[in-house]
């Protein structure tokens, strides 16, 4: 049986995600929440990031370049709370106002974190990712995110991933390890 909810997610009683043509196993996905007050602190963050950075929309790593303002800023919001919720997951300190922008990992010492609001979204890899990081899938909108699963950046890299239409690479849930397995993996030491 077909079930969906106001998200756009769709699911079936069998216990799998399904939307389009990609399999989402949710039982991998590990559900995080940010209180109320985190969620403020990502929008806070998020202004004062966009206001402060030399390079703020006008960036040409930027991936949505369309975006008004307060989108820019919201997507910004959601992309620290994701952040934010890999950090609580690894009990990782993490500070929301710091600009890491390409140049730090994203959390711990070697963990690149990507969004996307949508639960079956894929992991987007660019050119100019650093290839000793883990990249972390982080989906859903605060206050709940699931994170998804990870994968090395040089991994993810591989011909296979690469879009045919974009210079990028896009990772499917399916291909990601389980958030679990990453503390414990030969990577786990120098990325955590």
């Amino acid at each position: 049986m077909l079930n969906s909810d106001p998200l756009g997610r769709f699911w079936v009683s069998k216990g799998f995600w399904e939307r389009k043509d990609y399999l989402v196993l949710h039982w991998l996905q590990m559900k995080m929440e940010l209180t109320h007050d985190e969620q403020m602190v990502c929008m806070l963050a998020a202004v004062k990031l966009t206001a402060e950075s030399n390079k703020g929309m006008d960036n040409p790593q930027r991936y949505q370049k369309s975006l008004a303002t307060f989108d820019y800023l919201v997507e910004s919001a959601e992309a620290i709370g994701s952040e934010w919720v890999v950090a609580k997951y690894f009990n990782l300190p993490f500070d929301p106002y710091e600009n890491k922008f390409k140049v730090k990992a994203d959390v711990g010492n070697a963990i690149e974190v990507r969004w996307t609001k949508y639960v079956a979204g894929q992991l987007i890899i660019h050119e100019y990712d650093r290839p000793n990081d883990i990249a972390v899938l982080v989906t859903g909108q605060a206050p709940h995110y699931f994170i998804a699963g990870w994968i090395p950046i040089a991994m993810a890299q591989r011909p296979k991933y690469r879009h045919s239409k974009q210079p990028n690479w896009w990772v499917t849930q399916i291909n990601l390890q389980p958030i679990e397995n990453l503390r414990r993996s030969t990577y786990g030491h120098s990325a955590i």
